[in-house]
């Protein structure tokens, strides 16, 4: 019964701000060409701030992921192992793939301190949008959200374009059954859809 009360708050919400849309774009000729454009456009700096405001369904901040402080053991632990292996590799004279190793831990060790940003993230009349960024929905092929309080939050978007095959929202504190409700309304929900193995190692590894 909870779901269903949820559902029809959300299908009232979506009927309403499509209602408020639609009288917008018949008011005033601007707004109508700002919608239009947006149905098109990937960067939304190119659209007028109310016409955004008017056209968002639900919005939230989170950090773009989760940041794990870690110890000045953990760096010890972490530089000690890169070098070995660099080192290692440069003794069997594969100079390549030790130059390779330590460059990439370079980068970790910069990733691993950096503090990550906060993200304004929306759900819209059109599709979702990171920041200034959106992806509409008519590129979206799936998502799912994988809710584990504790230790990942994210909502993960499968996108038909193959330059940004997956999208993720991170939840933070926004409500994720809201979330879910406007999203399924706009876009296929598959429950198999995970994480990059990547991903899953990287948090494991602590980055």
């Amino acid at each position: 019964m909870a779901r269903i009360a949820v559902r029809e708050r959300t299908d009232t919400k979506i009927k309403r701000v499509e209602r408020s849309v639609k009288k917008h774009a018949q008011e005033e000729p601007r707004f109508q060409h700002e919608l239009k454009e947006m149905q098109e456009v990937d960067d939304l700096r190119k659209i007028d701030d109310d016409v955004e405001d008017i056209a968002t369904l639900l919005q939230w901040r989170a950090p773009e992921h989760i940041h794990q402080i870690r110890s000045p053991k953990w760096f010890a632990l972490f530089a000690a192992g890169i070098t070995i292996i660099a080192v290692g590799f440069g003794l069997f004279g594969n100079f390549i793939a030790s130059l390779t190793i330590a460059m990439i831990g370079a980068y970790m060790f910069v990733v691993a301190q950096h503090k990550p940003s906060i993200v304004r993230y929306r759900l819209m009349t059109e599709g979702v949008a990171l920041n200034t960024a959106l992806y509409h929905y008519k590129h979206l092929e799936a998502f799912n959200i994988i809710y584990e309080p504790g230790d990942v939050k994210t909502v993960i978007l499968k996108s038909s374009r193959r330059l940004v095959p997956l999208i993720h929202m991170e939840i933070g504190d926004a409500d994720p059954v809201a979330i879910r409700e406007i999203l399924v309304e706009f876009v296929h929900e598959d429950v198999h859809l995970e994480e990059p193995i990547i991903d899953i190692w990287a948090r494991r590894l602590g980055f």
